[in-house]
């Protein structure tokens, strides 16, 4: 018999299946090497992961069941519960599908029946070794968040400050320059001496007042999205709404603060657009930081330009993002999401920013992947589930 910690005897493995001889057989075989919990359905999964979630490290579900498929409740854990390590049980027929959910990160592994009694055990306690790993990573994660949590709201103390007082100017010149306005012109008629004013610049004027706005309103939203990073707190889905993904990129190309001929480098294809389930925030966010590693990695290698794609399929939307630069070195590239990664060659990245990508599209229930070729290309990958049913997008 496999020898077991006492850790490990203390977490909970959940397996779920509709069928009441298989969760017997489950719990005869395993009940000695681990804590066993059992579900016969979905729904019951999900009741015991909302009142004992804390206490389960690995869950295990058949995929084929009479009301909620496996992948699903392995989907929802991730976002519920993203510390437990998420196994599928399937028979061979079911083989794609498992491989799609690894693929786009629903479930660590997959089983395939009939089981190997003691492969499956092997492939438990290596979960549960797993789960110790990124238990142990989680807490120095923590205590790095801490202190860097501390120094950024110093910092955003430090800037929200000026902001309001530039805020404060703004509202100042927007109240009073139509009267300094009106009294040019009156000065004007009346023959003053007064040095003229050209169109373009009491245009530029008015107009100022609105981009003032603008970049103090874009500048708060960037210092609570990097507060929300760096404090690790979970993305908040109640206020999720339907998001046309055209607007999203719109938006982010206005206000992305291109220097030079940088913009021309961005090439979008507006179409197909496809809408999805979260934050027109959250997303201006992801592509802005996708623009300035871009950019950076453009200005490194002297050459290079952005386009932005979509593509469709039955299982949802996929935008892409690549840039034809300096490219990824392949020993670093399974580890660009992880959170407080940095690869720059100066060392002046803090690393917030693509783990933070991958929580806002997971937020969203969708993926973020990447696949580089040095001194090539980068290409993010991000997928969005398709859209409910009967859920027609808005004109």
């Amino acid at each position: 018999m496999m020898h077991v910690s006492e850790p490990h005897k203390r977490l909970a493995v959940l397996f779920v299946d509709d069928e009441a001889k298989a969760l017997k057989y489950f719990t005869r075989c395993f009940q000695q090497q681990f804590s066993v919990l059992t579900a016969g359905d979905g729904a019951e999964a999900r009741e015991i992961l909302s009142q004992r979630g804390e206490g389960i490290a690995v869950l295990l579900t058949d995929q084929r069941m009479p009301v909620s498929d496996g992948i699903s409740l392995l989907s929802d854990t991730k976002q519920q519960h993203p510390h437990i390590v998420r196994l599928l049980t399937t028979a061979y027929t079911d083989i794609d599908e498992a491989i799609a959910a690894v693929n786009r990160g629903e479930v660590w592994r997959y089983i395939t029946k009939p089981w190997d009694l003691d492969a499956l055990r092997g492939e438990l306690t290596d979960a549960l070794e797993l789960y110790w790993e990124q238990e142990h990573e989680r807490k120095l994660l923590n205590e790095r968040r801490k202190s860097i949590l501390s120094v950024a709201s110093h910092i955003a103390h430090e800037m929200r400050t000026p902001l309001l007082s530039t805020r404060s100017a703004a509202v100042g010149i927007e109240r009073f320059l139509p009267r300094l306005l009106e009294g040019y012109r009156w000065a004007c008629e009346a023959g003053a001496p007064i040095e003229p004013i050209r169109e373009s610049h009491r245009l530029a004027l008015e107009a100022s007042v609105a981009a003032i706005h603008r970049v103090v309103d874009r500048t708060n939203v960037m210092i609570d999205l990097l507060l929300m990073n760096c404090g690790g707190k979970r993305i908040d889905s109640r206020s999720f709404e339907t998001c046309p993904m055209d607007e999203c990129i719109e938006s982010a190309l206005q206000d992305f603060p291109f220097q030079a001929d940088q913009r021309e480098r961005v090439h979008w294809q507006a179409e197909p657009s496809f809408h999805f389930e979260g934050s027109r925030r959250l997303m201006v966010f992801v592509l802005h930081n996708l623009i300035r590693n871009a950019l950076k990695a453009i200005a490194i290698a002297g050459k290079g330009d952005i386009r932005i794609w979509a593509s469709q399929d039955k299982s949802g939307n996929t935008l892409h993002f690549e840039d034809t630069a300096t490219g990824i070195d392949p020993s670093v590239l399974p580890e660009i999401f992880e959170d407080f990664a940095s690869f720059s060659d100066n060392g002046k990245g803090v690393g917030i920013g693509l783990g933070f990508c991958r929580r806002v599209m997971d937020s969203f229930g969708g993926t973020i992947s990447c696949q580089s070729a040095l001194s090539i290309n980068t290409r993010f990958d991000l997928w969005f589930p398709a859209r409910a049913t009967g859920a027609a997008d808005p004109n």
